[in-house]
């Protein structure tokens, strides 16, 4: 069982789930006086990484269409080599369309892993913005095959509820409420259910903190809050009464943009491998940094790093 099942025990019965991750509940680390790590790079030893807790949600709605799974990310996504991965196993056919981004050592590995599992078919687009035009088109090609729109980042209420389960979780592993939940924000999903896991646990006090990684078109106040509103709107089908959850974007540590590494962003890198941790530059080095920064600031942190564990063939 998932935390959020424990919780909202009606639930279990009314939104679909498959099990794919096996390293649940993440184990949290206290790596300083006022700093903690949730380590859901350890998710899943298939593949890790925040996704998985998404696609228990998601995934069995494509499964049961039985067509094709279609997606899209940048060209070093994470989110479509776990959907790769993941939708294998439920015997799902998948799909990318991908934009470019910067070329770091990260998206280069990434880039080798996605073309050595293989049969994924990849479409190009030129730039992001252009990404929902080519896969709209992807779908209209592939109508006739009852495709499933697996959404970016897997960020839509069902994918959010992995996130309010590793809330609560969260909850039960931290000896108090720390002053802020640090996460690192692209399509969303993870911070706002991570936001909503804390107020369905009781915490008053604790922020989450959004540090941004994409463009404000996709990492802002009104699509965030959309989505907390969706999200918990089936958890009050499950009988909780929603309240609001305490959750912000921070904006500083974006640099020149999606994907571009950032001098903070390196140096947070460093002290991670010091500690044990693995970061890539697009979401978890800057976020990382913020946390830092944070806890040097006097503020107990608590960071959740969702950079995918389990790579195929290896251990980061």
């Amino acid at each position: 069982m998932r935390a959020l099942f424990d919780r909202l025990p009606r639930l279990a019965d009314m939104v679909p789930f498959v099990e794919l991750a096996d390293g649940l509940p993440t184990r949290v680390e206290q790596l300083g006086e006022r700093l903690w790590v949730k380590r859901d790079d350890a998710t899943s030893s298939r593949y890790g990484g925040n996704k998985v807790r998404k696609f228990e949600f998601v995934m069995p709605v494509a499964a049961r269409r039985g067509g094709p799974m279609l997606t899209a990310g940048g060209i070093g996504s994470h989110h479509v080599l776990a959907a790769a991965i993941h939708g294998r196993r439920l015997g799902l056919d998948v799909e990318a369309v991908l934009y470019p981004q910067p070329e770091t050592d990260d998206v280069r590995e990434t880039q080798a892993e996605l073309a050595l599992l293989g049969g994924v078919r990849v479409t190009r687009t030129p730039h992001a913005y252009a990404m929902p035009v080519v896969l709209a088109a992807r779908m209209a090609a592939l109508a006739p095959r009852r495709p499933y729109l697996l959404w970016p980042g897997a960020s839509t209420p069902l994918g959010t509820l992995g996130y309010v389960s590793a809330g609560l979780e969260l909850t039960a592993q931290l000896p108090a409420e720390p002053d802020v939940v640090v996460v690192p924000l692209g399509s969303g999903g993870t911070a706002v259910g991570i936001a909503l896991g804390l107020a369905l646990a009781g915490w008053r006090d604790a922020t989450v903190v959004a540090v941004r990684a994409a463009d404000a078109v996709v990492t802002n106040a009104v699509v965030l809050r959309s989505l907390e509103a969706a999200t918990a709107a089936i958890l009050a089908i499950g009988g909780w009464r929603p309240r609001p959850a305490r959750l912000v974007i921070e904006r500083s540590w974006l640099g020149r943009g999606y994907g571009h590494p950032t001098t903070a962003g390196a140096a947070a890198l460093e002290s991670a491998a010091d500690l044990g941790l693995t970061l890539e530059p697009t979401y978890t080095a800057k976020a990382f940094a913020a946390a830092l920064d944070l806890a040097d600031r006097g503020q107990s942190v608590a960071f959740v790093l969702t950079f995918a564990g389990g790579r195929p063939g290896g251990s980061a």
